[in-house]
């Protein structure tokens, strides 16, 4: 049966019941500081006014300083030349970001560790580099190969250790040491890095065949190495697979 229209709740009266609805859902430290709906909600907007100022503020720390449009044509025409590139405005070396292809060209970032400030270069001729090895002697010494044609180079001595920093930031070449990977087997290396990065560029390096009489080398070949050297390495050669190898 319909109800009289003079019994049914007013406008207004459904208003006041669903106020007292929603006092009554306020905590109970609410209730004792006498806030009202109100005074909540502009309480909840002020914080998320911080918020935003907050987060806005942390994103220009986070900006790095862009070079001037002088500064960068330089700054072209250093890393387009073979060498290491030192910082114009402070004389400082350079750390490389991930390659990002732009149509036929390849351009990353590079941040002066200096004094913080960055440019997008595209075709730079230096690269960033993961060696991966547990033998001290031989990275170093593949290192200072590589340096002194101006590449970035990340050395790891174990390979899950290089995993986890190709997926921090993603290298343009792995040199892999077969023999010596650490605590994770080079098949396996290779295996899970293909499973993520299927385009991962990893070069085999090995100076002997194993005992067992399987070449290594075969093996990581079989498993994506897009490249096997049996060490000892030339510079030339060395750089020359670097240029060949990368994106």
């Amino acid at each position: 049966m319909e109800q009289p229209a003079m019994d049914r709740p007013s406008s207004e009266q459904r208003r006041q019941h669903e106020r007292r609805r929603l006092w009554d859902r306020r905590s109970a430290d609410q209730r004792r500081r006498g806030e009202g709906i109100q005074h909540q909600n502009e309480r909840r907007a002020q914080e998320r006014r911080m918020t935003a100022l907050r987060r806005r503020g942390r994103r220009r720390r986070e900006t790095p300083t862009p070079f001037s449009a002088e500064e960068v044509a330089e700054l072209k025409a250093r890393f387009a030349a073979p060498g290491p590139v030192r910082c114009p405005a402070c004389n400082g070396a350079f750390s490389l970001g991930p390659g990002r292809r732009r149509g036929t060209e390849v351009a990353r970032r590079v941040l002066c560790l200096g004094c913080g400030r960055a440019a997008v270069i595209p075709n730079t001729r230096v690269s960033r580099i993961l060696l991966v090895g547990e033998n001290a002697e031989r990275r170093d010494g593949l290192q200072a190969l590589l340096s002194s044609a101006g590449h970035e180079v990340i050395e790891a001595a174990d390979a899950g250790v290089a995993l986890l920093a190709y997926q921090a930031v993603p290298a343009d070449v792995i040199f892999l040491d077969t023999l010596a990977p650490g605590r994770m087997s080079a098949p396996e290396f290779l295996r899970r890095l293909r499973r993520v990065f299927p385009d991962a560029r990893v070069v085999a390096l090995a100076g002997r065949q194993s005992f067992s009489g399987v070449d290594p080398l075969a093996v990581t070949q079989g498993l994506g190495a897009v490249r096997t050297m049996r060490m000892p390495i030339s510079r030339d050669d060395l750089l020359k697979t670097v240029e060949d190898v990368r994106p």
